[in-house]
């Protein structure tokens, strides 16, 4: 994928995505909360803002944007255009791979503590013992739940990001993550190097661009430079943009495939045509008529049984029988 901002189409809010990536290349993840993510097709830029004027949040602080992509990928290479938006403290400009549901993720992050700097980091999930203890004639066995681990690294850069377009780079394969700025390598972790730690994340995720608010919650403050300023007025906004995105699947013939959305309807409809030919029809009943055998042959059955039930009963509670008169 080749993205350079042209069409605003491409971007819709998350509530209307009906899970086809056909649909569009991007989501508003919050658009249905702030309009803080658009396209703006003259300049050929995605804009994310930060406010603080509209949306009230539970920190104080202000609310931002995160736009991320329709298609989901396993390993590959990811590189983003952008100028970021952490032009004060507290504000965190971020490129990242994310797997929300597993909670791993490959990421640069941009703070307004130093804007020579980025924070290159990867979490990975990992396995917690929580109960070693075996007692089989207890049915206790061991209980494992899990944890993630960060494994983070702040690098210099040697230009300012909030002044130029730079360019970051994420190469993700089984056997190692490299983060590059402008063409220089800045960090390579190899799989083999933290294999006694978890190793590097191996499970399929969505590249997602965005800005957010880190300046007023206790456990982030400090991380992302101090306490965000939003002015006098409370109306001065962030703005990081992104002028290009480009996604190359580890295996190129991958990126070609087309998702699997129109052409599994099709083929669900070609195979329930096969089976209806088969006359195994494509649920449990392959045609009305049946249908109609079944049902009658289940109420045959279930009559009888009724029936049988009801003789049983008359039998054993015939007063006759109980006093031993003949019939």
């Amino acid at each position: 994928m080749k993205e350079q901002f042209k069409d605003t189409t491409q971007l819709i809010p998350k509530l209307v995505f009906t899970g086809d990536p056909n649909q569009a290349h991007w989501i508003s993840d919050f658009d249905h909360i702030a309009p803080y993510a658009k396209i703006d097709h003259r300049h050929h830029q995605l804009l994310l803002r930060t406010r603080r004027d509209m949306v009230k949040t539970q920190s104080g602080g202000g609310f931002g944007a995160t736009v991320s992509s329709t298609r989901w990928s396993k390993y590959g290479t990811f590189s983003v255009k952008l100028r970021s938006g952490s032009t004060g403290p507290g504000i965190v400009t971020a490129i990242l791979l994310s797997n929300p549901a597993l909670g791993e993720e490959i990421s640069f992050e941009l703070t307004g503590k130093d804007p020579k700097q980025v924070v290159t980091n990867y979490y990975r999930r990992v396995p917690s013992v929580v109960d070693d203890r075996h007692r089989p004639d207890m049915n206790i066995v061991p209980h494992t739940s899990t944890r993630l681990v960060s494994h983070e690294e702040t690098l210099p850069l040697k230009r300012d990001s909030t002044t130029n377009d730079l360019v970051y780079k994420i190469e993700w394969n089984e056997r190692m993550i490299r983060w590059s700025v402008d063409g220089k390598v800045l960090r390579t972790v190899h799989a083999k190097d933290v294999a006694s730690n978890g190793g590097l994340p191996e499970n399929a995720m969505q590249l997602k661009l965005t800005i957010w608010d880190a300046g007023y919650a206790s456990e982030t403050m400090a991380w992302a430079g101090g306490k965000t300023d939003y002015g006098a007025d409370n109306l001065d906004e962030y703005i990081a943009t992104v002028s290009r995105v480009d996604v190359a699947c580890q295996n190129p013939k991958e990126g070609n495939k087309p998702w699997p959305g129109p052409d599994a309807t099709k083929r669900l409809k070609m195979e329930a045509e096969r089976l209806r030919k088969m006359g195994k029809g494509p649920g449990m009943f392959s045609s009305a008529k049946s249908f109609y055998k079944i049902a009658v042959l289940s109420l045959i059955k279930w009559t009888c049984v009724l029936l049988a039930i009801i003789c049983g009963a008359a039998y054993f509670t015939d007063p006759k029988r109980k006093t031993g008169v003949p019939k």
